[in-house]
């Protein structure tokens, strides 16, 4: 069994269980865990997540999970925003760093209720749920893990969040793929 597929399987046991659902055990930290895993994991990943929600709901473990896909998320803010076609050209014309800060502008990521968070927060149900977080590697580097992991601190606040990584945490720092280190975040589990 693969290290992500034994993380997978530690995930799947978490779900189920009662104090994980209800936050307890963690002295008051925040319930946020994160499952980094190798990007040629991906697709084990991904069909992963899809029989976890699928099976693991309400009925069978008592707590539903929503995903939010921050790679669906991104694209359909830029199209209500009118902007998809233009970011489209503007890394063929201006550059992938010009793309960048043009996105995280237009994404308010410097903002604590940037454009994701606003989303999730639309979007969240009311009855208590698991939130899943996933889609970072597809839209990394146009957006970094840890400007949507500091803001959504202030939304997702009483349910567990899970967000899936492609890359390494080592409960102090993220880096995607392995390769690309971003800015510390130290507030999150890790799920091995």
């Amino acid at each position: 069994m693969t290290k992500t597929m034994e993380k997978l399987k530690h995930l799947r046991e978490k779900v189920a269980d009662p104090d994980f659902q209800q936050s307890r055990g963690l002295s008051n930290e925040v319930s946020y865990y994160i499952l980094a895993f190798d990007s040629q994991d991906q697709p084990l990943v991904t069909e992963e997540v899809s029989n976890m929600r699928q099976q693991l709901n309400r009925e069978t473990v008592g707590m539903d999970i929503v995903e939010f896909n921050l790679y669906q998320i991104m694209w359909q803010l830029l199209d209500d925003m009118g902007i998809k076609e233009d970011v489209l050209e503007m890394e063929a014309n201006d550059g992938i760093d010009y793309l960048i800060e043009q996105l995280n502008n237009a994404l308010e990521m410097t903002s604590s209720d940037n454009l994701f968070v606003q989303y999730m927060q639309q979007h969240l149900p009311e009855e208590p749920v698991i939130v899943f977080v996933t889609g970072i590697g597809e839209i990394f580097p146009l957006i970094r893990a840890h400007k949507v992991l500091n803001t959504m601190h202030q939304i997702i606040t009483d349910v567990p969040v899970v967000f899936f990584y492609p890359g390494t945490y080592d409960s102090l720092s993220l880096s995607m793929f392995g390769e690309s280190k971003e800015d510390n975040y130290y507030r999150a589990f890790q799920i091995n």
